[in-house]
């Protein structure tokens, strides 16, 4: 038999304490579910139509262009993106962070164990002010050498699906999960795909195929129900495994 007060079994009686602790204070499933609902919520500001009125005078022919005909530096390029999506993106995403703060802090008190969910807000602040910074809206009429981000990234409006990518990374190197890191590397991908491809081309398959005015709203939705259900997985894995140490 080991004796207990070895220095080995000391060893992994700490390792397993460690883990524990690790366990209870992750709260990741919480902005997860709670980023999904806001990507989703973003789906009004996602409606195109054919350019008319002074907001998409200058967009040729049989291009299509947000009613609201305005780009913001988290819209898309010339012809495409609106101020209000920019102004919804910035005001939900802020307000995502200091929810997700004030849930991890709230739970820190009931469990006793405090997460560390302030390095991942403080880096999703800074990469939406990055991505903002680098937005062709920003940088249109610097002068013939244009800065910004590629146009590619930004023609479709999407690019907040970047920054909440990035700031995944931050939160699972935060709280030491490989599996949250497996699936921050998903999600940027899934991002990736949002933002450089039309998947509107990929849902036929599935029988559904969008009108023009809403052909974006399958690279919102993707992401969008890709972090949604991410979120409730992580949240049922956390359920269980809290219930299978209260039966023992």
């Amino acid at each position: 038999m080991t004796d207990a007060t070895s220095p080995a079994a000391m060893l992994s009686a700490a390792r397993v304490a460690t883990l524990r602790t690790r366990q209870a204070r992750r709260g990741f499933w919480f902005p997860l579910v709670l980023f999904g609902l806001i990507v989703l919520g973003a789906t009004p500001f996602y409606r195109q139509t054919v350019p008319s009125g002074s907001g998409c005078a200058a967009a040729p022919p049989g291009t299509l262009c947000f009613e609201t005909g305005h780009p913001g530096p988290l819209g898309a390029q010339a012809g495409l993106g609106s101020t209000a999506a920019t102004v919804y993106w910035l005001t939900a995403v802020v307000l995502g962070y200091a929810a997700t703060l004030a849930f991890y802090r709230w739970r820190g008190t009931r469990t006793g164990v405090a997460g560390r969910a302030l390095p991942y807000v403080l880096a999703g602040v800074a990469f939406l002010g990055l991505a903002v910074l680098a937005s062709p809206a920003v940088w249109a009429g610097v002068g013939p050498l244009h800065g910004g981000l590629p146009g590619d990234l930004t023609t479709r409006g999407l690019l907040p699906l970047l920054v909440l990518a990035l700031g995944l990374l931050v939160l699972a190197y935060s709280e030491r999960s490989a599996a949250l890191a497996g699936f921050a590397a998903l999600f940027l991908a899934v991002a990736l795909v949002s933002n450089l491809y039309d998947v509107e081309n990929r849902t036929p398959s599935i029988g559904w195929t969008p009108s023009e005015a809403w052909s974006l709203l399958p690279n919102l939705w993707l992401a969008g129900l890709t972090l949604m259900l991410g979120g409730l997985g992580f949240g049922l894995a956390a359920a269980l495994r809290g219930r299978g140490g209260r039966n023992r």
